[in-house]
């Protein structure tokens, strides 16, 4: 379609006035304030603010260099994997993130070079290994990975080899949370030395190191909090081989091959926010050191710790909208996984989802033709400053804590950490912070899509949970009651007063119930308590909510109570009536059910009190 823009031309613009009269006729007796979010790092989110023209974009792709496409792929049965590599990448993948058993099993894999090189080249048969990208994933066990890849390239490229190896372990996040500072050290320059006398033989368009923020994310970690510890690690990473003195890997050559692993989530302005912020304060690091002035490589992981295994397709959209972020955050990589990562092993359709979201992206929306589309939008910037300067702030305050090692072992950053998850863990349980398909509009009947054989994804480190899991395991709860006993637990909703009075809060109530696995059975509604006495026992639930307006409470709450507690009934209420909590409780209301209070709590409780099964 041909489109005359200069039909536009003599559009006057819009002024901040302009904006703030229409903003100020739309909200009415409200403010701007009610729309204003506040971050887990405590950064206001502005509703309403100017563009920046005085804002260049960041360096990073550039303008029309597509991101690659990482598809991750488990090693195990050679044949599947390979099977799986080769239908990655003629699905449109250019690399593959090879994630390697976890320890002690990829010692069985790889202590053995012969051992470990006839698998490889089983696993790569038919790959074109000049022509994409391995990324490896899992432990100190990649290394061997590594050398054995490169032993195969050398079969047939002697010398520095063709192959673009991305190393993806992080030394620190992976095995020195709980070291002392001397022990975290030594096994720190243990892998230095050992990637130094892989460095020459390494195609130097490839990582040998990564500063991995997905660990940190899985255990809590604020935005901010994770740019500070990408930077402090890189940091420790470049003094270490400093000190070192390695020959073949000097702080320039280190710098230069690290991989910055951050996680892209739903939250769409603050990934964007938080991929600008940590190539400023990055930019800033290497003039810092003296260091070459070049763009990090920065890959863009999901973020397992928002993924679920309930309503899993919701997965879809959540990767979908991190992936946008991240792309227009200026990732060099990104990586999707399918829906059903968290099931067991993912089949063709649910990898063929996956890919597919990487590819309508960059191919028919084209999201990589612009270098840092955000440049000059007034809330990305605003976002990305408060978010630098907070970062920053962090990073100053691991610097001063010792550095990273000192810090961890000491638990102060660690310490940080666990009270931004313990209050966003309270946001989800008050369903401030919902859970689509999970802690909100569930659907008891949902189907399970189908897997293969094969285990879940797991955790990406010791002692992390998803946000999902408590709730997750009340559904579990319903599920085993409904496996053992034919019946999932119920609870009745004694609607009163006519369809217009109780609507709401019984629409409320039920997808408040059914989040924690409590089938909800709805009543007809009216007046009549001793139909609605009837109506309870025919249900055959042990709980009964009420359910209507504050109007119709007033008429008819107490004596509705009274006859559901005759009627053996533990009764809720849906709402908070404040002045006349005290009656109703009299009148037998055990429990309020209300917007914004502790429902996990809640749901535990009544799960206890009916006596589900547990794990």
């Amino acid at each position: 379609m041909d489109l005359d823009l200069e039909q536009f031309g003599d559009i006057p613009p819009v002024t901040r006035e302009a904006w703030d009269a229409a903003v100020a006729k739309a909200l009415g007796t409200s403010t701007l304030d009610r729309l204003r979010a506040v971050t887990a790092d405590g950064i206001a989110v502005p509703p309403l603010t100017a563009p920046r023209s005085d804002r260049d974009p960041l360096p990073a792709r550039g303008p029309g260099n597509p991101w690659s496409i990482v598809q991750r792929v488990r090693f195990g049965d050679p044949a599947a994997t390979n099977a799986r590599i080769l239908d990655e990448l003629a699905g449109g993948a250019d690399a593959i993130d090879l994630v390697l058993p976890s320890p002690p099993d990829h010692v069985v894999v790889f202590d053995d070079a012969d051992e470990g090189r006839g698998k490889l080249i089983r696993a790569f048969a038919s790959v074109y290994l000049d022509m994409v990208t391995v990324h490896l994933t899992g432990g100190a066990g990649v290394v061997g990975a590594a050398e054995a890849l490169l032993s195969i390239a050398d079969g047939t490229s002697p010398g520095r080899s063709t192959v673009k190896l991305r190393l993806g372990h992080d030394p620190i996040a992976d095995q020195s949370l709980k070291l002392s500072v001397t022990d975290a050290e030594a096994v720190v320059a243990a892998h230095l030395a050992r990637l130094a006398s892989l460095a020459p033989r390494c195609n130097p368009e490839g990582s040998l190191l990564a500063a991995s923020g997905q660990p940190w994310h899985a255990l809590g970690a604020s935005e901010a909090q994770q740019v500070a510890l990408a930077l402090a690690s890189a940091l420790t990473f470049v003094r270490l081989a400093d000190a070192a003195d390695l020959p073949d890997l000097g702080p320039e050559r280190l710098a230069g091959a690290l991989e910055f692993r951050l996680v892209a989530d739903q939250n769409q302005f603050l990934t964007i926010a938080k991929l600008r912020a940590f190539r400023r304060l990055w930019a800033l690091v290497t003039d810092e050191l003296g260091l070459p002035a070049r763009p990090a490589f920065v890959h863009a992981e999901p973020a397992w710790r928002t993924m679920t295994r309930r309503d899993p397709w919701v997965n879809i959209l959540r990767s979908t909208v991190a992936c946008f972020a991240a792309a227009v955050g200026g990732a060099d990589a990104v990586t999707t996984v399918p829906h059903t990562d968290l099931i067991g092993m993912p089949d063709d359709a649910a990898r063929r989802l996956s890919r597919n979201v990487q590819a309508v992206l960059m191919d028919e929306s084209n999201l990589h033709m612009v270098a840092d589309p955000a440049a000059g939008a007034g809330a990305i910037e605003a976002l990305t400053d408060s978010l630098a300067e907070r970062a920053w702030d962090e990073f100053r305050a691991i610097e001063a804590e010792g550095g990273l090692l000192a810090s961890l072992a000491a638990g102060a950053v660690t310490g940080r950490i666990a009270a931004v998850d313990k209050a966003r863990r309270t946001e989800v349980a008050r369903r401030r912070l919902p859970i689509t398909g999970t802690s909100t509009y569930p659907l008891l009947a949902e189907r399970t899509p189908e897997v293969l054989d094969g285990p879940p994804a797991p955790a990406p480190v010791a002692g992390a949970r998803r946000l999902a899991e408590p709730w997750e395991a009340l559904r579990d709860r319903s599920d085993r009651a409904l496996a053992e006993a034919g019946v999932r637990p119920r609870v009745f909703l004694a609607n009163l007063g006519p369809v217009a009075a109780f609507t709401a809060r019984t629409t409320f109530a039920k997808n408040l119930f059914e989040a924690g696995g409590v089938e909800a059975v709805a009543g007809a509604g009216g007046d009549d308590v001793v139909a609605l006495a009837a109506a309870f026992r025919a249900s055959g639930a042990a709980l009964a909510c009420l359910c209507s307006d504050d109007r119709t409470y007033e008429a008819f709450a107490a004596p509705a109570a009274e006859a559901l507690k005759a009627a053996g009934a533990r009764v809720l209420l849906a709402g908070r009536p404040k002045e006349a909590e005290a009656a109703l409780r009299a009148a037998g209301v055990d429990d309020f059910v209300f917007d914004g209070m502790d429902a996990l709590a809640l749901l535990e409780g009544l799960h206890t009190l009916l006596e589900t099964p547990a794990a």
